[in-house]
């Protein structure tokens, strides 16, 4: 590459000459400052600051609006309002959360890097990582998100609970579950189908249903299953095995919050004299 080349693509980069040293501060107000790499980390964790870097009037207007905080921040310490009681109280609840989470974060990365935990989890707990292909039937309660079905009368919630209770009585004598949702959920996705749901994914419903579908045994009857949508009666078809590495994340996640609830279970104390039951 000649020389003349050169010289022409560098005029024609100006970006090469913009970039500035990490460690080289791009924010600044009355003492405070915040450095290319501490702003960039910043902006790291989330995918539209990240596509805002490369452009130069986006970039620009998140340091603005990082630089109009910084300007807040500097007048409140020179006026000391940090030096406030009830301020130090309000940082120390902000700082609480944030720990909070970055705990819950490093605990799942560090399972995340133990596979041999993760897989005896696995191992031992196979049929709680089956999806199951339910069936249900709804009864839909007042208030209720979903449309209502087309020519059912509105049920008060007692009213809900008794024809729930009633559908149950007759599959547990012997109705066909698919007939029956056909003539009577609630559910316009599923009742066409008999009631068919297909394979619930974790997390795709609430935890009320989630935890009675994955709980039922294949071919037995739930008892009512209330959510915000009305009544439930469900049964499990099937249960098809995730293979391990569609819940590796999953039991990670499961693990974590697992150790979160026995650090908060044995982790703090209350003076039973202010805190009387």
């Amino acid at each position: 590459m000649t020389p003349r080349i050169l010289v022409f693509l560098a005029l024609g980069c100006p970006a090469l000459f913009a970039q500035v040293p990490g460690s080289t501060a791009v924010i600044a107000a009355s003492g405070l400052s915040l450095t290319r790499t501490e702003f960039e980390q910043l902006l790291a964790g989330d995918p539209r600051y990240q596509s805002a870097l490369g452009q130069p009037a986006a970039k620009r207007a998140l340091g603005n609006e990082f630089g109009q905080a910084f300007a807040l921040e500097a007048e409140a310490r020179r006026r000391k309002l940090d030096h406030s009681a009830a301020v130090q109280l309000n940082i120390r609840n902000y700082t609480q959360q944030l720990l909070a989470h970055e705990l819950l974060l490093t605990l799942r990365s560090e399972y995340l890097a133990n596979e041999a935990v993760l897989t005896r989890h696995y191992d031992e707990n196979r049929l709680s990582f089956a999806q199951p292909h339910v069936r249900q039937i709804l009864v839909r309660t007042p208030g209720a998100k979903l449309a209502p079905r087309p020519g059912a009368p509105e049920l008060a919630i007692e009213e809900a609970r008794a024809k729930a209770q009633a559908l149950r009585a007759r599959l547990a004598a012997g109705a066909d579950f698919a007939a029956l949702a056909k003539a009577e959920s609630d559910d316009l996705a599923s009742r066409d189908n008999g009631g068919d749901v297909g394979f619930v994914a974790r997390g795709s419903t609430g935890a009320d249903f989630e935890a009675a579908a994955y709980s039922l045994p294949v071919g037995e009857l739930s008892e009512l299953v209330q959510t915000e949508s009305g009544f439930h009666l469900l049964r499990v078809e099937e249960r098809q095995p995730m293979p391990f590495a569609a819940v590796r994340a999953l039991i990670a996640n499961e693990l974590a919050h697992r150790e979160i609830d026995a650090i908060i279970q044995n982790g703090f104390k209350l003076n039973d004299d202010y805190f009387a039951p």
